[in-house]
């Protein structure tokens, strides 16, 4: 049960959700948006149009950094593509797991979670996860696997808007590839 790992990943994410210097996405555009790839982490995703790419920042884990406006109403979703070395589970069905994370994000005021699911993101088993701060406009989905002792997360953060809304959002987690 060690949390340094899920603590790295949530300083990247919390961290203004924007990209590390260290790995450079490649960019292919295609109808509808682009398609961005992380060659040294062997991930891809379809990026829709219409999210703007954050500025890059130092940072260890934060590949990349996006986000979407709510038209004219407040609010929007910031998604975040974070990878942190993980030795200390097996993989997302290890019994501590979904413990550590949810404890690990409790410390960071999230504390009302949605029971989590095992699903398949790019054709490996990822822990799906919704929570909110309560008395706050702001929720996450967050999709968690392990893969090659990196733990990898698709953060979408929502301000001021449901966690469901956004078909976008399901359109970039179908997308998602990870090489073997």
């Amino acid at each position: 049960m060690k949390k340094i790992p899920l603590l790295l990943l949530l300083t990247s994410v919390l961290s203004l959700m924007s990209c590390a210097t260290s790995s450079k996405p490649q960019r292919q555009p295609v109808a509808g948006g682009e398609m961005v790839s992380f060659p040294a982490q062997h991930v891809s995703f379809f990026l829709p149009e219409g999210w703007k790419t954050l500025p890059k920042t130092k940072g260890g884990g934060r590949l990349m950094g996006a986000a979407h406006g709510n038209g004219d109403q407040p609010g929007g979703i910031v998604f975040a593509l974070v990878a942190a070395p993980d030795s200390s589970h097996k993989g997302v069905k290890d019994l501590y797991f979904a413990k550590d994370f949810q404890r690990a994000w409790s410390q960071k005021g999230f504390t009302k979670f949605s029971k989590p699911q095992l699903v398949t993101v790019g054709g490996r088993e990822a822990m799906r996860f919704e929570m909110q701060k309560p008395d706050t406009k702001q929720s996450m989905l967050n999709y968690t696997f392990i893969d090659r002792g990196q733990m990898i997360g698709l953060v979408f953060a929502y301000y001021g808007m449901p966690v469901t809304r956004g078909p976008a959002v399901q359109r970039i987690v179908d997308s998602f590839s990870i090489g073997r």
